[in-house]
């Protein structure tokens, strides 16, 4: 009867161990393209890693793709190669 509440003592701590050590979650990946339409908020569905994705996605129910603003804001790959602004006009060349 000893032995069985020493292992549960031990197992107690090991679980308890466990949890404080347990890490949060990932921070979510930012997606660059969102769904927007009339079922969505601002900035939309931001799940579509293509563009085409996001538009066979869209079909049928009257939503839009647009480029992610929170993905952009964190110079994810739009544009020029530091990821700011435009990749056409005289600041590409």
């Amino acid at each position: 009867m000893k032995t069985l509440a020493l292992a549960a003592m031990a197992l107690g701590v090991l679980g308890a161990t466990q949890m404080m050590s347990a890490k949060p979650a990932a921070a979510g990946v930012e997606y660059p393209y969102c769904k927007q339409g009339s079922q969505q908020g601002y900035p939309g569905n931001c799940s579509f890693s293509t563009f085409e994705s996001c538009r066979y996605s869209a079909q049928g129910t009257g939503g839009n793709c647009v480029a992610n603003p929170r993905y952009i804001a964190w110079g994810g790959g739009y544009g020029r190669e530091d990821g700011y602004g435009p990749s056409w006009g005289p600041s590409a060349y």
